[in-house]
């Protein structure tokens, strides 16, 4: 999993494959999310989705581990670290993702995980974990710009319900910003897939006390087929596969690249939000895109 960057011109085709996949299927889980979230609760989707998640990635670590590949020493101290981890990087950010999703637009949901990577520059810089140059620093402010305006595009004129969705959206995007900033010094110890496993477990632990009536309720009453297909989706190809794919790439690419594709997810999540959703794309997100956009290219630009 580890080893130098390729640089752009030399990197083999089946990373930007990967890289290209990540997005489409990200893109479009924020709109299957959506439809799921018609016939349950975010609380009960939280718990599947990493429930499930969880059961994929410890089942691909046992597969890799078959294959002769080490596996790194778990301290016992880690764990209570990575019990932390999982509330910031998994419960907290799943719930408020779906809970911001169930309120708001597939486009806006798209846009907030785009600018997961100018919130983890900022927590970096403000952690002291990082030094931001001046384009750094504009890059912070311009996606900062965009997330607040999609959440008061209009000053107080705005609908109480999309405005308290995208600010659960912008929360879900910190959280988990701040997730990668403090995971970041144990990573190359314990491995990204492992850390990411043993998260996905510990938040599906911990959250399902609380959405047990829930899941009662949901297994007396039963969803729907649709119902039932958009959860197996946002489960694997919504979120263990891109997962894998995300990791296997980054270990092979320049961030810069990683950005680059990262920006085609509200590019998805829109055409397919006003094709299925009948979702419209506004002049006030199209503004917050732009500066999402800037933000993150220059937030992740680094001088040669």
């Amino acid at each position: 999993m580890n080893g130098p960057a390729a640089s752009p011109s030399r990197t083999p085709a089946l990373v930007h494959a990967a890289l290209l996949t990540v997005s489409l299927l990200f893109g479009a889980n924020t709109v299957i999310a959506k439809v799921a979230l018609r016939e349950l609760a975010p609380l009960d989707l939280v718990v599947i989705r990493t429930a499930g998640t969880a059961a994929i990635l410890f089942a691909f670590s046992g597969w890799r581990r078959r294959g002769g590949v080490p596996r790194p020493r778990l301290e016992r101290s880690d764990l209570g670290r990575i019990l932390l981890y999982s509330l910031l990087g998994a419960s907290i950010n799943q719930l408020c993702f779906l809970a911001g999703l169930a309120r708001s637009t597939a486009t806006n949901a798209s846009l907030m995980v785009v600018a997961v990577p100018v919130l983890t520059l900022a927590f970096a810089v403000a952690l002291r974990r990082e030094r931001a140059s001046a384009t750094g620093l504009l890059g912070i402010v311009l996606g900062l710009a965009g997330a607040l305006l999609l959440i008061v595009p209009r000053g107080v004129d705005i609908a109480p319900e999309a405005a308290v969705g995208n600010l659960l959206l912008l929360l879900s995007g910190a959280s988990y910003a701040l997730y990668l900033v403090l995971t970041r010094p144990i990573l190359p110890r314990l491995g990204a897939i492992r850390v990411v496993s043993w998260t996905f477990l510990l938040a599906a632990l911990t959250m399902s006390p609380l959405g047990m009536r829930g899941l009662s309720h949901l297994l007396v009453s039963g969803m729907s087929a649709r119902g039932w297909a958009s959860v197996a989706y946002v489960v694997v190809g919504g979120t263990a596969v891109p997962y894998l794919l995300n990791n296997w790439a980054l270990a092979r690419v320049q961030s810069s690249i990683v950005a680059v594709y990262v920006l085609l997810q509200p590019v998805v999540a829109a055409s397919l939000g006003r094709v299925f959703l009948h979702e419209q794309f506004v002049a006030h997100t199209a503004v917050a895109a732009v500066l999402v956009v800037a933000g993150v290219f220059l937030s992740t630009w680094r001088r040669p």
